[in-house]
């Protein structure tokens, strides 16, 4: 399934590109698709799109927080987290920016502003698709936690 709908969103990009390969949409899905495939060559590519972006436009948390990703899948975890304290400054309660945050700050050891971020988004955007994600694997952990203990 996974390869499939690569398949289709590498055929719409293309589609895309042939009708306006400038327009910022067309560079948007560019980039979120070259993201998506995360080779090195693709997310580097996805990087000059933001930055591209940011400066045609000025740097929006959207621009931002793609980069930011980009850095994330580069291993330059500092670099991601200067780029998003940047995010956060433009837009202080973006649920993007302080998920990436909350990502990056564990990556780099920093448990309690991970937390800290993370809770920013489980009160301000409780719908948000990650908090969602990461309470449906907190009620598995908890289920397999319990069926160890009464195995026991």
């Amino acid at each position: 399934k996974q390869w499939y709908q690569r398949r289709v969103a590498i055929t719409a990009g293309k589609k895309m590109q042939e009708v306006d390969e400038d327009a910022t949409v067309s560079q948007l899905a560019f980039a979120a698709l070259n993201l998506a495939i995360a080779d090195e060559k693709s997310v580097q590519t996805a990087y000059y799109v933001y930055q591209e972006l940011s400066e045609k436009f000025s740097p929006t948390p959207v621009l931002l927080n793609g980069e930011a990703v980009c850095l994330i899948l580069q291993d330059k975890p500092e670099q991601a987290e200067d780029v998003l304290q940047k995010a956060l400054d433009k837009a202080s309660g973006d649920p993007e920016t302080l998920v990436n945050l909350s990502i990056v700050s564990q990556y780099l050891g920093a448990q309690e502003s991970s937390k800290r971020y993370l809770s920013q988004v489980k009160h301000s955007h409780p719908e948000h698709a990650y908090i969602a994600r990461l309470a449906e694997k907190e009620a598995q952990f908890d289920e397999l936690a319990a069926a160890l203990l009464a195995n026991r």
